[in-house]
C-alpha cells in the first residue's frame, strides 16, 4: 500500500522530479523498478524505490544523489530508508550536500547517522544548508545489506542570485611536437546573464600563454610535457561568480607503435605453454606507459595455437577470440592479452592448467612486456576457468581479479578464502556438466556462498543465463562491461 506525502511536502519538496544518480543499481528489474529516479518521483511504496546493485562496506558506501539544479537554502530533509516498514532498513549512513560538482561533500548538522532503527527519518537543520547536490551515502543496511531508498525529501528554498554553472570543457591529451590546445568552455546563468569570463592557469610545469582568456575558448601555447590545469571563471550581471577546472596532459613526443601493436603474435616458451599475445594498437608508442594484463585460459578440447606453435589459431578459443583480426575491439581494447595453449596431459583431449606453471608464464609476462603489476587479471572456461579458480586460491596476491566461467566454484571449505577478491562468475543455468549455481546456496535461492563468508567484501558478480548448455562462451566475452571489468580492477595492497 502506498504512504500517502503531506500536502505541504508535495509543495515544497524541491527534489522532487530531479537529476539524479547512483553508485549503483539492482540488476533485477535494472533500470526501471530500482533506477535512483525512484527515490524522487513522490510515490512513496515497498516496489518503487532505488536499490544498489551490491553490498556497501564503510571504506567503500553505496550511493545515491539528487541535482537540486541551483544552490537551495534547504531547511529540512525527509529520508525513507528501507524497502518497507519491516525489511531493508540502512543502519549506517551520511547525508551530505555540496554546492556545485567541483567541491567536496560535507556531513550536513545531524547527518552521520549510526545504528539507526527508523524507516523513516526527518533531519532539521538550525540554520539552512546552502546545497545543490544532496547526496545519501549508505554504508550498513539490515538483512541481505543491500542499500533501499523508497524517497529522498528536500524541503528548502533557491538562493537569491544563483552564480553561474560553469564547465571548462574536457580533459585534453596532446603529444609533443603540438604545442597549444584550444580550451573550449561555457557558462549559464539562471537567474540573470553572464558578463564577464576569464581563463588562468592554475598549475603546470611551465607558464602557459593564453590567447583570447576573456572568452569561453581561448588557447593556450608554448606547453612542455607535463600536467597543466586551467581554470574558467565566470561573473554573472549582479557580480556573483563560478568557475570549474580542466586538465591538458602534454605527452612526450611519440615513438613509432611496437610492430606487433594491434595484432595477435606467438610468443615461444620452448614448446611448453606457448603463447598467443595480443598487444593494445598504441603499445611501444609511450615510453614507460604501463598496461593492464588478461590471462586467457582456453577448455579441455580448446588451443590458441595452430599445431606445430608457429602462428596464432584462425580461431582461438577463449576471450582471446575477441581480438583476432577483424574483431571491433582490436582498435579499442587497452590491455595486453596472454592466452597459452594448454599441453596435452594424456588423452587428446586432456588439457589441465598445472597452477605453478601458469604461475610462471604470468610472472615471466610482467617482465617480457610492459604491464602493470597492480592490473593483472585473468579469465577461462570450463577447466580454463578451473584454471582460474586455481590461480586465485593459491597466487591470489599477483591478481586483481578473476573471470571464471562455465565451471563450479571451489569446494566450499576453500571458497571462503576468495571471500574479499573480485570475482565475476558466469554460465548457463541448463549447463549440466559445470552448474553456474554451485557458485549460490541452493536453501536460500539466489544468495551466493561467497556473501555468507565473514569476511565478504562486496565484490563478486554472478551472471546465469538462461540457456546454452556448455557454450556460448563469447556472447558473454563480447559484453562491454565483462570487457571493461578484466581492464578496470586494482590489485590490493597485501
Amino acid at each position: 500500500m502506498s504512504l500517502a506525502v503531506p500536502a505541504q511536502a508535495q509543495a515544497t519538496n524541491v527534489a522532487l522530479g530531479r537529476p539524479s544518480s547512483a553508485s549503483s543499481i539492482h540488476a533485477i528489474g535494472y533500470p526501471t523498478q530500482f533506477a535512483p529516479e525512484k527515490a524522487f518521483n513522490g510515490i512513496i511504496n515497498t516496489s518503487d524505490r532505488w536499490s544498489s546493485a551490491v553490498s556497501p562496506l564503510p571504506s567503500n558506501p553505496e550511493w545515491i544523489e539528487v541535482d537540486l539544479q541551483a544552490v537551495h537554502g534547504v531547511q529540512s530533509i525527509t529520508l525513507y530508508v528501507s524497502r518497507d516498514s519491516n525489511y531493508g532498513r540502512m543502519v549506517d549512513f551520511d547525508v551530505m550536500s555540496r554546492t556545485s560538482n567541483t567541491a567536496s561533500h560535507q556531513v550536513v548538522p545531524g547527518g552521520a547517522i549510526t545504528g539507526n532503527t527508523e524507516n523513516v527519518r526527518t533531519l532539521t537543520f538550525a540554520q539552512p544548508v546552502n546545497a545543490r547536490y544532496v547526496r545519501l551515502q549508505c554504508k550498513l543496511a539490515t538483512n541481505d545489506n543491500l542499500c533501499r531508498v523508497r524517497e529522498i525529501q528536500v524541503f528548502g528554498s533557491v538562493l537569491s542570485n544563483q552564480p553561474p554553472l560553469v564547465f571548462a570543457g574536457n580533459e585534453t591529451t596532446i603529444a609533443l611536437p603540438a604545442s597549444s590546445v584550444p580550451l573550449q568552455g561555457s557558462a549559464s546563468d539562471g537567474d540573470g546573464t553572464v558578463t564577464h569570463y576569464l581563463w588562468d592557469q592554475v598549475s603546470g610545469p611551465s607558464p602557459a600563454t593564453l590567447t583570447g582568456a576573456t572568452s569561453p575558448s581561448a588557447t593556450a601555447s608554448h606547453l612542455v610535457a607535463g600536467v597543466y590545469v586551467f581554470r574558467l571563471t565566470a561573473t554573472d550581471n549582479q557580480g556573483a561568480t563560478g568557475s570549474d577546472i580542466v586538465r591538458v596532459i602534454v605527452h612526450p613526443e611519440s615513438a613509432p607503435p611496437d610492430p606487433r601493436a594491434g595484432k595477435l603474435h606467438v610468443w615461444n616458451r620452448g614448446g611448453r605453454y606457448d603463447t598467443a599475445v595480443f598487444l593494445p594498437k598504441d603499445y611501444g608508442t609511450r615510453p614507460g606507459k604501463k598496461y593492464p594484463l588478461v590471462l586467457s585460459l582456453h577448455g579441455r578440447g580448446g588451443s590458441t595455437l595452430n599445431g606445430d606453435h608457429t602462428q596464432v589459431g584462425a580461431n582461438p578459443e577463449g576471450f582471446i577470440r575477441q581480438l583476432t583480426p577483424g574483431k571491433p575491439l582490436v582498435d579499442t581494447f587497452p590491455g595486453v592479452v596472454i592466452a597459452p595453449n594448454g599441453p596435452r596431459v594424456g588423452a587428446p583431449l586432456d588439457t589441465w592448467w598445472q597452477v605453478d606453471a601458469t604461475h610462471t608464464l604470468v610472472q615471466q609476462a610482467l617482465s617480457e612486456y610492459e604491464i602493470d603489476p597492480d592490473r593483472v587479471t585473468m579469465t577461462g572456461l570450463s577447466s580454463g576457468a578451473s584454471g582460474v579458480n586455481e590461480q586465485m586460491k593459491k597466487y591470489r596476491s599477483t591478481y586483481a581479479g578473476g573471470m571464471p566461467i562455465a565451471y563450479f566454484p571451489p569446494t566450499p571449505a576453500d571458497v571462503c578464502e576468495l571471500d574479499d577478491f573480485p570475482i565475476w562468475a558466469s554460465g548457463n543455468a541448463d549447463d549440466g556438466t559445470f552448474s553456474v549455481h554451485r557458485w549460490t546456496n541452493a536453501t536460500t535461492g539466489f544468495q551466493t556462498l561467497l556473501r555468507q563468508c565473514p569476511g565478504y567484501g562486496g565484490e563478486f558478480l554472478l551472471t546465469v543465463n538462461p540457456s546454452g548448455g556448455h557454450s556460448g562462451w563469447d556472447s558473454f566475452w563480447s559484453r562491454s562491461d565483462a570487457q571493461n571489468w578484466l581492464v578496470s580492477q586494482q590489485r590490493k595492497a597485501p
